[in-house]
C-alpha cells in the first residue's frame, strides 16, 4: 500500500459518511429520480466523485502528488464500498 494511512482514513471516513447521508435521504433520492434503472451505482458514482477531490487536496496538504500507484489503490479502495452502496437500496 503506498497511500499514507491517514489519507486513507479519511477517505474511508468521508465515504462512510456519504453512505449515512444516502440512508438518511433515500426516501427523497427514490422519489425524485424513478427514472434511474440503478439507483445504487449513481449514487456509487457519485460518491467516488465527492472524495475523489478530499484525496486530492489530502495530498496537497502534504506538499505531494499522488503517484500512479496511488490512484490504482484509491479505486480499489472505494470499490470495496460499492456493495455496501448496493445493501442501502
Amino acid at each position: 500500500m503506498t497511500i499514507d494511512p491517514e489519507i486513507k482514513s479519511i477517505i474511508e471516513n468521508q465515504i462512510e459518511l456519504m453512505i449515512k447521508q444516502t440512508k438518511a435521504y433515500l426516501p427523497f433520492v427514490r422519489l425524485a429520480f424513478p427514472g434511474v434503472k440503478d439507483l445504487s451505482d449513481a449514487s456509487f458514482s457519485l460518491i467516488v466523485a465527492n472524495v475523489l477531490p478530499v484525496f486530492l487536496t489530502q495530498y496537497a496538504m502534504r506538499l505531494k502528488s499522488p503517484s500512479k500507484q496511488d490512484f490504482v489503490e484509491f479505486g480499489i479502495l472505494t470499490n470495496k464500498y460499492k456493495e455496501k452502496i448496493k445493501k442501502v437500496f
